[in-house]
């Protein structure tokens, strides 16, 4: 009995020791990739609209629920004093997980100038092609006035957007993802 109690107090021990470790470099480590994904963040803002001269992150204006829904940020790009574009952080629910990712609209065309996946936890080989270029691109230009459909041949119609091949889950996130953005853009910048 003695040993086992003994055991016990040193197990206990041991795994104080080692959370508080881990405690400590979590402390040390935390704002360095806080750093690092905002640092991903900006330049992604440069990826989707690189036209901006400056961006605005005017969420509190824009946003009535805080950023509880799919949406989390609006960022208003300006050229020479005027809102140019609209860049927004949207969080759909993949088969993984949340996908991070950036959509950005021409307030002067009414289109999807570009979309960034910036996180994703899919499955590798599958839906996390979703961050690659080729899929990124079916979104650019499209017309933002239009609702977005997720086919799963080659597109026929301009709001068309083709799936990734064994991805539909990660796809149709993606999809929704655009379409939310696009509404609240509807809806508050045309």
């Amino acid at each position: 009995m003695r040993d086992v109690l003994k055991l016990g107090v040193f197990l206990l021990i041991v795994a104080g020791v080692a959370g508080l470790g881990l405690g400590y470099v979590n402390s040390l480590t935390a704002p360095v990739i806080l750093a690092q994904e905002e640092e991903n963040k900006i330049s992604g803002f440069k990826e989707v609209y690189s036209q901006a001269e400056e961006i605005k992150d005017e969420s509190a204006e824009y946003l009535s629920d805080g950023g509880e829904g799919i949406v989390k940020e609006v960022n208003v790009a300006y050229q020479n004093g005027n809102q140019a574009g609209v860049i927004y952080m949207v969080e759909p629910k993949g088969y993984g997980g949340e996908i991070q990712m950036l959509v950005a609209f021409d307030i002067a065309s009414k289109e999807i100038t570009a979309i960034k996946v910036l996180s994703n936890k899919e499955t590798p080989g599958l839906g996390a092609k979703c961050s690659e270029e080729y899929f990124s691109e079916r979104f650019q230009n499209k017309n933002a006035e239009g609702v977005l459909e997720l086919v799963k041949q080659e597109p026929v119609g301009d709001n068309q957007v083709m799936a990734i091949t064994a991805a539909t889950i990660t796809s149709k996130a993606v999809v929704e993802g655009v379409n939310t953005a696009r509404e609240h853009f509807v809806s508050n910048f045309l």
